[in-house]
Order: structure tokens, then sequence, then C-alpha cells
């Protein structure tokens, strides 16, 4: 009996013996350090090669994993300060507006106290879509005793005036836009003329003969024509030139208030 059971499973005996001598000798081998085998033991001979690879797999194996761990901490380390690096930009981009903001408004408030007429603040909230040189909206109407045809300004010059009025929100006629004119002059020589839009942040002043003296960089001031108040800035003269007729000059304001940046202005009350 014992014959047959052997026979039949001899292989698989044979192969778990291997594996039980090669698991004590592996044991007691690294237990021993190795020095308890003699360099001319059959068994160092034969365990040792099996025994170094064994532990080179072992230690590979072990590396590897502590690879892959190392690497995905490092991307959650990664992504955790990509994302505080996100919200760090993200605030620090609010605080340049909110100061930037400030800035602005303490320039208008500061700019408010100096002037001797009623004024309003207002927050430019829309602009026409078709031409950004035409029209903005802004946030104050009927209620804040907003009229049509009152000048809109800023610390820098005149924006344009109030064409339309709603019981929140009013809407303002640039001074760039081509249905816009004002009365003004040259400060420098007082000659009088007609300020017409022409799109693009330019005007044109026009009615001025070949005689008036303008040069390039003389400024422009309202001349006073009932709607605007006498002496508030247009704009700069940047081109100065001969009509064809020969009769009058054609000359180039650039305003001093770019209009496609304005995200304030004041609004005189009239009385």
């Amino acid at each position: 009996m014992w014959r047959k059971f052997l026979l039949k499973y001899k292989v698989y005996i044979i192969l778990i013996c291997l594996l039980l001598i090669f698991t004590i000798v592996l044991y007691y081998s690294v237990k021993a350090e190795y020095r308890s085998f003699g360099k001319s033991s059959l068994v160092l001979e034969i365990i040792y090669p099996w025994q170094k690879l064994t532990l080179k797999l072992f230690g590979g194996l072990k590396h590897i994993w502590q690879t892959g761990i190392y690497f995905v901490n490092l991307k959650k380390d990664n992504d955790r300060l990509n994302k505080e690096l996100l919200m760090l930009r993200e605030e620090n981009n609010k605080l340049m507006e909110v100061m930037k903001e400030n800035e602005r408004l303490k320039s208008l408030l500061d700019y408010k106290k100096k002037v001797n007429f009623k004024n309003k603040v207002a927050m430019v909230i829309g602009r026409d879509i078709n031409d950004y040189f035409s029209v903005i909206y802004i946030d104050v109407g009927e209620k804040d005793g907003i009229k049509r045809d009152m000048p809109v300004i800023t610390y820098n010059g005149v924006v344009g005036r109030v064409v339309d009025v709603l019981s929140e929100i009013s809407k303002v006629l640039l001074i760039t836009d081509y249905n816009s004119s004002i009365s003004g002059s040259i400060q420098r020589t007082r000659c009088v003329g007609s300020v017409k839009g022409r799109g693009n942040n330019i005007c044109e002043m026009k009615h001025l003969s070949v005689n008036d003296d303008v040069k390039v960089n003389d400024l422009v001031i309202t001349s006073g024509d009932g709607k605007f108040p006498k002496g508030l800035v247009i704009g700069e003269v940047i081109n100065v030139s001969e009509s064809l007729d020969g009769m009058s000059l054609n000359i180039l304001v650039k305003p001093t208030v770019n209009v496609l940046k304005i995200e304030e202005v004041l609004v005189m009350l009239k009385e």
C-alpha cells in the first residue's frame, strides 16, 4: 500500500521534500549569516545561489513597491500643491482687483471733493456689443436723480453724456461716438471749435480756420455749451493739418479718458 502511494506521488513528495529542505536551509543560513557554513560546504554551494537570487528578487520587489508608493504619494502631494497654488492665485487676483478698484475710487472721490457741483458716483455695468466706442450703461437712473443730457466724467476728463434714463440704469453716449458733439476750446489760445467723435478712441475738432493757433500737444477743454460746464478736459491734440480747400484745419484729438477702460464715473447732477 505504501509502496503504491510512494510510486504514485513520488514526484510531488520529492518536490515537497526539496522545498522543505530549501526552506530550512535558507532559514538557518540567514540566521547564521552564512558564516556557519564552511567555504567548501556542499549545502552552501547548492543553496547560496538560490538564496542570493531569492534575496535579490525580494529586494527588487521591495524597491519597486517602495518606489511605487513614493510616486503615488508624490503625485498626491503635487495635486494638492497645484490646487493650493490655484487657490492662492485666485485669492491674489481678487486682492489685486480690490486694490485697483480702491485706487480708482479714491482718485474719483478725491476729484469729487474738489469740484464745485453736485455729482453721483456710478459703476459701468455694460457696453454696446456692436461698438465699444459708442455707448456704456451705468448703474444709476431716475431714482438717483439722473436726467437726459447730464455730463458724465472721470477725474481724467469727459466721458460723454446721458442719452436715456430708466429707473435704475442710464445709457451714456461716449464722446468717441460719431453722434457725439461737444463745444471745446484750445486751452493755450482759447480758439473755439466743435469736438466730434470718430470712433476708435479718437475725436476731431472742427470749425477752426487756418489762422487759428493750434499745435500738437495742446490741451482741449470744454468751452461751456450749456450741456457741459466750462473747463473740463476733453483730450490732447495729436495731429494738425490743413483741409483740402486750405480754409480750415483738420485736428485730431485723443481723449484723456480711455473709454475702453473706464469702470467708474461721475454723473454731474443739474440743479
